[in-house]
């Protein structure tokens, strides 16, 4: 059996552990990273499969990062009508759920580049020769460019509807489950009254963004910030995810503010295990072409 085909088997497995074919009854209950071993395992030892039974906290995650995910996701679950979304925290891994009402594929994308896309030039002589001669193809690179060209800033500053006074980058790689690749404190005006918000930051070099990830994301923060008195005045939480496509020739950043979270909703969700209940909505999409080129994230 080829590699790349071997997940779907294990899907079907854990599907066929919830849901009765011929009375076409679902029972719900969390896939967790026991039972993906388990499963792995029976598979290898059952039908010779090959896949690694290590590290299955990413199991969905990383099937979800495929352009191609749609086309393996296994043919039988989505003609019944069932997708999955990522699950978080004690060995919790995914949860097999229905169609939502009018969706047609197994994982549709809302993070795309519209055709009519506005494309801003920012600029990298700023970045030292000896960083951009080490560009690499990967996340953290992608962040470190867009914390030090200053990407959010000019994305708050031209095009955001958001009225914001001062911006202010944090921190990179916040740990927690979810991780966050970046954050950021924003001030902002709302009539005469000053707010404030943390922005996370979610950075994908050629993958799809994961709306589930996010969602966990405002969820932890806006947890985080009802225990931590120094985040006591943060009244909302923007995300703002970023990944790299291709504009004809050459690679963009294309970077997709969402609408903010007023912190009690993330609490709630945080404290109900439902962060994806959460709403996203996408209010500006803006691709960032970097001039000169850099290794890693733009050129062929």
């Amino acid at each position: 059996m080829a590699r790349g085909s071997e997940k779907p088997a294990v899907f079907r497995v854990l599907f066929d552990r919830r849901y009765n074919w011929k009375t076409k009854v679902f029972t719900a209950h969390t896939v967790t990273n026991d039972e993906i071993q388990e499963v792995i395992l029976q598979l290898r030892a059952d039908e010779g499969i090959s896949l690694a039974a290590t590290n299955p906290a990413n199991f969905l995650k990383d099937f979800l990062r495929s352009k191609n995910r749609n086309a393996h996701w296994p043919q039988e679950i989505a003609e019944v009508g069932y997708t999955a979304r990522q699950s978080y925290s004690e060995g919790r891994v995914f949860d097999f759920v229905p169609f939502s009402p009018g969706q047609t594929i197994p994982f549709p994308d809302g993070f795309v580049l519209p055709p009519d896309v506005v494309i801003h030039r920012i600029e990298t002589i700023s970045l030292p020769s000896a960083a951009r001669a080490l560009g690499r193809a990967d996340e953290p690179w992608l962040t470190q460019v867009c914390v030090h060209q200053r990407v959010l800033e000019t994305h708050f500053a031209l095009f955001s509807n958001i009225a914001v006074v001062d911006f202010l980058h944090l921190q990179n790689s916040i740990k927690g489950v979810p991780e966050i690749d970046a954050l950021f404190l924003m001030t902002f005006k709302t009539g005469a009254t000053l707010q404030k918000a943390l922005v996370t930051f979610e950075a994908n070099r050629d993958e799809p963004i994961l709306p589930d990830q996010i969602k966990s994301q405002v969820a932890l923060m806006s947890h985080r910030t009802s225990i931590e008195a120094g985040l006591s005045d943060i009244d909302f939480i923007v995300p703002v995810a970023a990944k790299t496509e291709r504009i004809g020739p050459q690679r963009v950043i294309a970077v997709f503010e969402m609408q903010g979270i007023p912190v009690a909703d993330g609490v709630a969700a945080y404290q109900a295990e439902a962060a994806h209940a959460l709403p996203l909505s996408i209010t500006q999409t803006i691709a960032y072409r970097l001039e000169p080129e850099l290794h890693g994230i733009s050129g062929a």
